[in-house]
């Protein structure tokens, strides 16, 4: 009787810690988005500052920001953050200081250009120059 006791009540015990489980993981739905930012006036302090903030921002895998080209680039979770709300992080620091707008890196060019595909058009590499250049003097999306 005292083992079928023991029994039961490990049975009662897993099956409550088992059946507590019910968090589902969701997928991360990965996205990258490039933003120019205006307003940065150093690399130490400006730039610093707007990938901190970035990279503090929930649903934010990685954040880059390169001071030269004055360019954000964002890895983040689109089930847990988007475009909008990382544009609006950005144009919040310093009451406003930075204006952040949505850009198409000459790496994102490149895949859209061979997405769009060259066939039959001329010569695909001078096709997906062409595509390249032309996507590169575009800056906002």
């Amino acid at each position: 009787m005292k083992v079928q006791k023991i029994i039961f009540a490990l049975f009662l015990v897993s099956f409550t810690f088992l059946s507590c489980k019910t968090e589902t993981k969701q997928e991360i739905k990965q996205e990258t988005i490039a933003l120019k930012v205006s307003g940065m006036h150093c690399e130490m302090s400006c730039a610093n500052t707007v990938q901190s903030k970035l990279a503090k921002r929930k649903g934010v895998i990685d954040a880059k920001v390169v001071f030269n080209d004055s360019i954000a680039t964002i890895q983040y979770d689109a089930n847990k953050t988007n475009k909008k709300e990382l544009i609006a992080v950005v144009e919040g620091i310093g009451d406003g200081l930075y204006k952040a707008t949505e850009t198409v890196g000459k790496k994102d060019c490149a895949t859209e250009c061979k997405k769009e595909g060259c066939d039959g058009k001329q010569d695909k590499k001078d096709c997906v120059e062409d595509c390249e250049k032309e996507c590169s003097k575009t800056e906002k999306v």
